[in-house]
């Protein structure tokens, strides 16, 4: 199914990927356009995670092309990567959970040296995220999950960039910290920063989406855009029924 979006900022176009012998891609073509939030769906095992590993310079696929803002990514690494404008909030969060939040939330400004205005995009974090701001000197890995995530989106966001890639944004998380969380990833999109995300949680995916591709075994099987896909009796049956596809 052809989607209509924006020029992509992202691109991937025939993607082919393989652990040793085992392949993981089929063909894998995702396209993330300027301003949109796009949600890849899917189960365990279906090539999600290998897919964000590919988007940072992680891994690298044994063919096809991946473009941002029509330059290739194929080959750099993943501060080169950060540096064209591609910020991660990765699963789990990964924070330094012996630093503080403040160091964890500038460690984010690595790419840069403009010293005032990281002091100023710092001070735009608290605003955001106010509970951050009661927590400044306290250990990263006291925080709750829901504070941790908080951390790892503020984080992303301290490279300015133009795309933030999300691997399952809401696991673990009480369902009062899954709408914040959601919340914020939409008032990061409005501000101008595309979002691609990595979700098993379908329902709430689709809610804030614009578009959304479906993932199984490593071949997309479903695209559209989020309102089509969210009444798809496909996506409903496999995703929206309860228990998710394995």
């Amino acid at each position: 199914m052809t989607m209509s979006s924006p020029e992509p900022l992202l691109a991937l176009t025939n993607v082919n990927t393989f652990y040793g012998q085992a392949q993981v891609h089929f063909g894998l073509s995702i396209t993330v356009g300027r301003g949109h939030i796009v949600c890849l769906l899917g189960g365990n095992a279906s090539g999600k995670s290998t897919t964000m590993k590919i988007i940072l310079g992680l891994v690298k696929p044994r063919s096809g092309e991946v473009t941002f803002d029509g330059a290739s990514l194929i080959g750099l690494t993943t501060p080169q990567i950060v540096r064209r404008g591609i910020a991660s909030v990765p699963e789990a969060r990964r924070l330094f959970a012996d630093m503080s939040v403040r160091e964890n939330i500038l460690m984010g400004a690595f790419v840069r040296s403009d010293r005032e205005a990281i002091a100023q995009d710092l001070d735009k974090m608290l605003t955001l995220f106010p509970k951050l701001g009661q927590r400044l000197s306290q250990r990263a890995g006291s925080l709750s999950g829901g504070e941790q995530q908080m951390v790892a989106m503020a984080r992303a966001l301290m490279s300015r960039p133009r795309m933030i890639v999300m691997d399952e944004p809401t696991m673990g998380l009480s369902p009062l910290y899954v709408d914040r969380v959601l919340e914020l990833i939409r008032t990061i999109n409005q501000e101008g920063v595309s979002v691609f995300m990595v979700e098993q949680n379908a329902s709430l995916a689709l809610e804030i989406a614009h578009e959304a591709y479906v993932l199984q075994t490593g071949k997309i099987v479903l695209s559209g855009s989020a309102r089509t896909l969210k009444d798809d009796p496909r996506v409903r049956d496999a995703y929206l029924g309860g228990s998710e596809a394995a």
